[in-house]
């Protein structure tokens, strides 16, 4: 499959090495690549490595509005993986306006660092989708890439949340928004 799309990617343009800028600010480090096809689309592939610290609450029952109670602050570690599709509506693939629909799927740990109730932890576990609009412009060898968009979240972990309200809750819809940075690994542009 790789020798396939290798083969099927324009010239000019080679494999892209990018990382997802405003992850940073929610502790997820992202590496991606996107290798840009014939006929304006592109394939990409984001992997996530998420450290952060956060704190964690439970909520009794596990459903919303039901009784919270404390739990702690933990160390958060996992990873995402986000497969994409892109079509670039322009005469030139790998820049200017685009629309992407993308996957995700993730998986986290909770560790304990200050702890005040019995309970352990859980696990996260999520899966979901995006549709973005986005605008990606190359200066030489180097790519911006700024989109905004919807996103659908299935959590399938129960019983907690994060407590920060800068992150919203995991299952439902949601708007999306990021800056990339990129790199082209390929021939000149």
């Amino acid at each position: 499959m790789v020798t396939v799309l290798t083969v099927q990617t324009t010239a000019q343009i080679g494999p892209v090495i990018r990382t997802n800028l405003t992850g940073l600010l929610a502790g997820r480090y992202s590496l991606g690549t996107e290798l840009v096809l014939r006929d304006q689309f592109s394939l990409g592939l984001d992997v996530d490595y998420i450290a952060r610290n956060t704190s964690v609450i439970f909520v009794e029952g596990g459903r919303p509005g039901e009784t919270l109670f404390g739990g702690g602050d933990t160390q958060k570690r996992g990873v995402i993986l986000e497969p994409q599709i892109r079509w670039y509506p322009g005469k030139t693939a790998g820049q200017g306006t685009y629309v992407t629909i993308s996957g995700f799927l993730g998986y986290s740990r909770y560790t304990p660092v200050d702890w005040f109730w019995g309970y352990d932890p859980m696990e996260w576990r999520g899966r979901g989708g995006s549709f973005q609009l986005g605008y990606q412009r190359r200066v030489k060898r180097f790519l911006l890439d700024a989109y905004m968009g919807g996103t659908w979240t299935k959590d399938q972990s129960t019983g907690f949340i994060e407590d920060d309200a800068s992150f919203p809750i995991r299952t439902g819809f949601r708007m999306s928004a990021g800056l990339r940075l990129g790199f082209n690994a390929g021939g000149d542009l």
